[in-house]
C-alpha cells in the first residue's frame, strides 16, 4: 500500500483488500468485487459512514478507465461495491483490454464521504481478472484440429420414416437403333439319333419295263465225246 503525505497528517486511515471475483458464466460479467476495510488514526473502525472513493483501472501508467461510488461501511468499517457499476468518470469498463500485461487498480477514498480523497491505494492485477479476457479469446485465430477420436459405439437404429409422396412416371424412351446382326455361332453337337419309325404300306406294281437288246452270242461249247 502506497500513502500519500496528506495521509500522514490525515486522522483516518485506511486498509485495504482487495477481493476480485468472476463468476463461472458462459460470458464473464463486466464488474468485478472490490472491499475495504475503513480505520482511523487510532485504528478504530469507521463504522456504518458513507464512504466517498474513486477507483482507477491503469496500464501502461495510464487510467484507461476511472469512476466513483459512494459505499456505505457496515458494522464492522467493511465497505463492499463492484467496480463497473459506479458513476463514469472515463473509458469504459466493458472495452478494458485485458490481454495486457500490466494491470492496476487505483483507490482514492475520503472517509468523510465527499470528493476530498486523502487515501490512496494501488494493487497490481496479478492473474485474476483476466478472465475478463476469454471473452474475446474466441475472436482470435484457432488452433490446429486435434486426431480424430476412436469411432464410437453403433446407436441405435432410429424410427422409421415417413414415406414420401410417389414420384410421377417418367415418359419412354426413344426406340433405339436395330443393332447388327452377330456373326454365325459355331455348329452344335449332332443330335441323338430319333426312333426308327413304323414300316410304311406297299407301295403299288409298277409299269413294265421297255424290253432290252438282245445279248451276244456265247461261245461254241467243247465236243462230246
Amino acid at each position: 500500500m502506497k500513502f500519500t503525505n496528506s495521509l500522514r497528517t490525515s486522522i483516518l486511515s485506511l486498509l485495504v483488500a482487495l477481493l476480485i471475483s468472476f463468476s463461472s458464466f458462459a460470458q464473464a460479467p463486466e464488474k468485478m468485487s472490490y472491499q475495504a476495510v475503513i480505520r482511523d488514526a487510532d485504528n478504530t473502525l469507521v463504522t456504518n459512514q458513507e464512504i466517498g472513493m474513486q477507483i482507477s483501472v491503469l496500464q501502461n501508467g495510464a487510467a484507461v478507465y476511472e469512476e466513483t461510488q459512494s459505499p456505505t461501511s457496515n458494522t464492522n468499517g467493511l465497505v463492499s461495491l463492484e467496480i463497473g457499476t459506479g458513476t463514469v468518470i472515463t473509458g469504459s469498463f466493458a472495452s478494458i483490454d485485458w490481454s495486457v500485461n500490466s494491470s492496476f487498480i487505483k483507490v482514492e477514498t475520503d472517509p468523510t464521504g465527499g470528493t476530498n480523497y486523502t487515501i490512496t491505494s494501488t494493487s497490481q492485477l496479478l492473474s485474476v481478472p483476466y478472465a475478463m479476457y476469454a471473452k474475446t479469446s474466441g475472436s482470435s485465430t484457432p488452433g490446429p484440429p486435434g486426431p480424430a477420436g476412436a469411432d464410437g459405439p453403433q446407436g441405435d437404429q432410429g424410427e422409421q420414416g415417413v414415406t414420401g409422396a410417389t414420384g410421377t412416371n417418367g415418359t419412354d424412351g426413344a426406340k433405339g437403333d436395330k443393332g447388327d446382326t452377330g456373326a454365325a455361332g459355331a455348329d452344335g453337337a449332332q443330335g441323338i439319333q430319333g426312333i426308327q419309325g413304323e414300316k410304311g404300306e406297299q407301295g403299288e406294281t409298277g409299269a413294265a419295263g421297255t424290253k432290252g437288246d438282245k445279248g451276244d452270242a456265247g461261245e461254241t461249247g467243247a465236243a462230246g465225246t
